[in-house]
């Protein structure tokens, strides 16, 4: 059953071995010469996978693969079954648990050198919520990739802060603040400083260029 449809890829619910799981399969681009349309989402498809299992070694819970096929561009994975970070933060339920989570997530990755490229509260879900094994899962790694550049990190950084200035703006403080704490607690106040100021740097740029 197709749950999402998206510009690189289609998201399915499937059932792999009686149990519930996630197919991603990434769509041939009509525009772009097979042969190289068929490498390229192979490679992704690859890529994908990769940073996944990278993601896990580092300590972010994201899903289980299932099965990875190349030739296809497709991959299994766990279906999680929770509430999207998103839609509690909308409700107030666990803000600052969830939101200093997330800092933690994103400072075990870029501490590997990994960007997520795509970190919003959507991309986040609330397994086991309201009981003591609540888990927050992260998901879609379809844009993450390496770098040790610290622009890189503070972008990944502003798009999260972007979403909850904007979709969040109630509880934005309080859910800022405690993604900051978060990340500082893994990667310390220092280099937090330093990702920050390069964050407010990206942001003043924006400006600019806006006014211009």
């Amino acid at each position: 059953m197709l749950i999402k449809k998206g510009a690189e890829a289609d998201i399915y619910l499937v059932e792999w071995y009686g149990r519930q799981a996630i197919s991603k399969v990434r769509k041939r681009k009509q525009y772009m010469h097979d042969m190289l349309d068929r490498e390229i989402r192979m490679k992704r498809t690859l890529h994908e996978a990769e940073m996944i299992n990278i993601a896990k070694r580092a300590g972010v819970t994201t899903p289980l693969l299932y099965f990875v096929d190349p030739n296809n561009a497709e991959i299994v994975m766990q279906y999680i079954e929770g509430e999207l970070a998103r839609d509690l933060i909308y409700q107030g339920f666990n803000v600052g648990w969830i939101a200093r989570m997330m800092g933690i997530y994103t400072a075990r990755l870029h501490a590997r050198d990994i960007v997520h490229g795509d970190l919003t509260t959507s991309n986040f879900i609330v397994y086991n919520y309201g009981t003591d094994d609540s888990t927050l899962v992260l998901i879609d790694f379809g844009l993450s990739f390496y770098s040790s550049r610290l622009e890189d990190k503070a972008v990944d950084i502003r798009l999260i802060k972007e979403v909850m200035s904007s979709a969040h703006a109630d509880v934005f403080n309080d859910a800022f603040n405690n993604f900051v704490q978060g990340y500082s607690s893994v990667v310390g106040s220092e280099y937090t400083a330093r990702v920050l100021r390069k964050v407010k740097e990206i942001e003043q740029r924006g400006r600019y260029a806006r006014v211009v």
